[in-house]
């Protein structure tokens, strides 16, 4: 069934796409978007294209944070577009390709699930199926505009109220997507999913209480609402995860598109090199190499993602837990945070198969606040390596910015230029930071 609404999700999303072009000749007989989704299967075919939707996006994701932390970098010399990732400062321009696809699948997913929230509430449905389309689509919004926020310094939050939505700061930005998921879970709460809703709409593998419970606890620590985040964290069951699915024919992952198939970019080596001795995340996520990238950069293989339909997961335990963490530690209760970082440390398994497999540390080695956190900043690096994360944890650490010297900068730019066609199209636009 759900491979019959995908089909009907993606017409409903080629006519959304050639009514958005004044230069296309437009059908009279084809109906509009208000007309689709103003019945219950409309509304059905975008929640399940939504999530599609929102599955294209995670190369982008991941590659503007990996290639701006210095995680990835650039094999052909065709791929100037990240290349100019890999050198930042001035080289990278709102006309990047990178920059512009980033910011127009987002706000795809963003316009999506704002349409799904306003028809999905007025159109006959049951009440569970209902209740389990809003909080996806909640979720989808928030997701997009966290991901967003990580590498622009302002973002639109609302997209179909206005042709020239206005930006909103970090702060504000934050807020509205941490309100998005808590009003997510409170729908689940208050009205669980339908059978219908679980079977039928919702992603193969996509676990939607835990994921919501996971963004509410990653976005509050990011914006300083540790005891939020601690019982956000708390709420998810380290016994699950949920992912993205992909299966090779109709939805192909685009790290293995990018990464594997045409080889844009390959690992940095460092990675691999700098590990403590028996970190088993290391072989989890690369394999030896023996390659320098374009510019000379000697670069490992990946191991992960190398076929057309590994599932990418929206979050890992070890995130989980590893928030935890932060969040006592930047409280200085340095006993809980120790304990939660050896649960990392010691993992021997977990449902995505990340398992460190080190000893734990003990209190006299992380017996600072500041040891504690660079302990954790690490443990990131390696629990969540192809994750879209790191470009923000070099921030909130305090890592050198890329206003520092080439040899000691943690990235090559603090914030992505804002896109070209937004530009133009858009006044509200802010100028570009300086890096």
């Amino acid at each position: 069934m759900k491979a019959n609404i995908f089909v009907l999700t993606i017409c409903c999303l080629l006519i959304g796409l050639v009514a958005g072009c004044s230069l296309d000749q437009l059908n009279p007989n084809a109906p509009t978007e208000a007309q689709v989704l103003s019945t219950p299967e409309g509304v059905k075919a975008l929640a399940v294209g939504v999530q599609a939707q929102y599955g294209e996006t995670v190369n982008e994701t991941v590659e503007a944070s990996n290639f701006l932390a210095k995680q990835y970098f650039t094999m052909p010399a065709s791929v100037l577009g990240l290349r100019e990732l890999e050198t930042g400062g001035n080289d990278v321009q709102g006309s990047n390709g990178t920059v512009a696809t980033m910011w127009s699948q987002h706000y795809r997913v963003v316009k999506s699930a704002e349409d799904l929230i306003t028809y999905a509430s007025i159109v006959p449905l049951a009440d569970g199926t209902r209740s389990g389309i809003l909080a996806l689509a909640r979720t989808m919004k928030a997701m997009a505009l966290g991901e967003l926020i990580e590498l622009y310094e302002k973002v639109p939050v609302d997209v179909t109220t206005s042709t020239l939505p206005a930006f909103s700061d970090r702060t504000t930005t934050l807020t509205t997507v941490i309100s998005l998921l808590e009003s997510a879970r409170d729908q689940l709460t208050a009205t669980p999913a339908s059978a219908d809703f679980n079977t039928n709409i919702l992603g193969t593998g996509f676990d939607l209480t835990n994921a919501i419970n996971a963004m509410i606890a990653r976005y509050s620590l990011i914006q300083g609402n540790y005891a939020k985040a601690l019982s956000a964290a708390n709420a998810v069951d380290l016994s699950k995860t949920s992912s993205m699915f992909y299966n090779s024919t109709t939805s192909r992952n685009p790290i293995y598109l990018n990464a594997i198939l045409v080889l844009y970019y390959k690992p940095v080596r460092t990675f691999r090199l700098n590990a403590e001795a028996g970190d088993g995340r290391v072989a989890f996520w690369v394999k030896a190499g023996t390659q320098n990238s374009f510019l000379g950069v000697p670069v490992d293989d990946f191991n992960q993602y190398i076929t057309d339909n590994a599932k990418y997961y929206v979050y890992v335990p070890g995130e989980i837990t590893l928030i935890k963490a932060e969040a006592y530690a930047r409280q200085s209760d340095l006993a809980n945070a120790l304990i939660e970082v050896n649960k990392v440390r010691t993992k021997a398994t977990d449902p995505a198969g990340i398992a460190a497999n080190l000893p734990a540390k003990t209190a006299a080695q992380l017996n600072t606040q500041q040891a504690m956190l660079d302990e954790i900043y690490n443990q990131r690096l390696y629990e969540l390596f192809i994750s879209g994360t790191r470009l923000g944890d070099t921030r909130r650490f305090g890592k050198p910015g890329a206003e520092t010297g080439a040899a000691t900068r943690s990235r090559t730019r603090n914030w992505l230029p804002y896109p070209d066609g937004e530009r133009l199209s858009n006044p509200n636009t802010p100028a570009d930071p300086a890096n």
